[in-house]
């Protein structure tokens, strides 16, 4: 064999199957920890706020536009998984007078040096067609992989947490302020937004309707009336819509994973068909809303091959569920904490693990045979 067709025997019968096994060890790591986990993430954006009091009560830092975690490659060659903290005003990586700290991800890439180290034991068995610069190479292209858990325990860590730290620490932010998770001086992704601007409600709502592609991930639509929308197919992951109203709205078959609707008026809306993984309606009015058919499985859909990390469990914990339907609804995990199901529907539904501790269940309909009991 030459090289190239080497390369490829390696990929196919060594490389491949280790990534997925070692990102399925990773996965169910992160899954069995993140709570710990997110305490420690929380600490650390803690002491990068602190060093940003200290400058803005000096007069040497202003308004906070971002914080970015930046994953370095340099440090990864070098077997250090350090992640570099910055704290920048509205200019970014323009900041004059940037606040630095670190954060050690070495409970995600501990992984990957195992990997390498496995990897390198198979290349031996190809007589040294497959150096340590190929290794080297593979493993800075995995990473970007295990890069994908500093984001999901990022996007896990804060979702209220910086909205109650900033007053804590008595931050100045800016009305638009990010947290991002990327590589260094590359490409990043919001992992929080918060925006205070005020918000006109008929351009959003036209906006909205306009069901641009990419134009809504991670928006913030915070206290907006949206009612009575024609909002199908929309692609709203990771949008921040509490506390507003989508009252008789249609987001049929729309991608909703990981957006936000803690405390919105949405009754009678329709959700059917939807993508709701990771979303969260915490103490929303849904009297009357429809989710049939919708999909909110959690963790990893295959078994074999890893794609991302896993999904969390969707929240209703505390909503007003009255009359919903969620017939034929994928619910395995969900939380209806508290919520009130009077006269609700999951005929049909997937109910696998799902919590309904102190939830309202009169009238509620179950497939035969599955009837969960309101845990006090």
């Amino acid at each position: 064999m030459n090289r190239e067709e080497i390369l490829q025997h390696f990929a196919n019968e060594v490389y491949e199957p280790l990534k997925h096994q070692m990102l399925f060890v990773l996965e169910a790591s992160f899954q069995n920890h993140k709570h710990a986990l997110a305490k420690t993430f929380r600490n650390s954006l803690g002491q990068i706020l602190r060093k940003v009091k200290q400058m803005q009560q000096e007069g040497t830092k202003q308004a906070l536009g971002y914080i970015s975690y930046s994953m370095l490659r340099t440090e990864l060659a070098n077997g250090r998984a350090t992640y570099l903290v910055e704290a920048m005003d509205k200019r970014w990586f323009m900041d004059l007078h940037p606040c630095r700290d670190t954060y050690d991800a070495n409970w995600a890439f501990r992984y990957l040096d195992e990997w390498e180290t496995e990897l390198s034991k198979h290349a031996k068995k190809y007589g040294g067609r497959i150096g340590l610069d190929d290794i080297q190479r593979m493993k800075l292209h995995v990473a970007v992989h295990v890069h994908q858990y500093i984001i999901a325990l990022a996007r896990f860590s804060t979702e209220e947490w910086l909205d109650e730290i900033q007053f804590a620490h008595e931050i100045q932010l800016e009305d638009v302020f990010e947290l991002r998770v990327g590589e260094y001086l590359d490409q990043s992704e919001v992992v929080y937004k918060r925006d205070i601007r005020v918000k006109d409600s008929i351009v959003m709502k036209d906006w909205l309707e306009e069901k641009k592609p990419y134009d809504y991930i991670h928006e913030v639509f915070r206290r907006i009336d949206g009612s009575q929308g024609n909002y199908e197919g929309i692609r709203l992951q990771y949008a921040y819509l509490s506390e507003s109203s989508f009252n008789n709205s249609v987001f049929t078959g729309g991608n909703l994973i990981g957006s936000r609707w803690n405390k919105a008026c949405l009754q009678e809306a329709d959700f059917s068909g939807c993508l709701i993984q990771e979303a969260r309606f915490e103490q929303a009015n849904l009297k009357g809303a429809s989710f049939r058919d919708a999909i909110a499985v959690p963790g990893i859909y295959q078994s074999e091959r890893w794609e991302r990390p896993g999904f969390q469990p969707v929240s209703f914990a505390g909503a007003d569920l009255t009359g919903a339907q969620f017939q034929g609804a994928y619910l395995q995990d969900a939380d209806f904490t508290g919520a009130i199901l009077q006269g609700a529907n999951f005929i049909g539904a997937a109910l696998e693990g799902a919590c309904f501790k102190g939830a309202v269940l009169d009238g509620t309909r179950f497939s035969l045979g599955m009837h969960p009991v309101a845990q006090d």
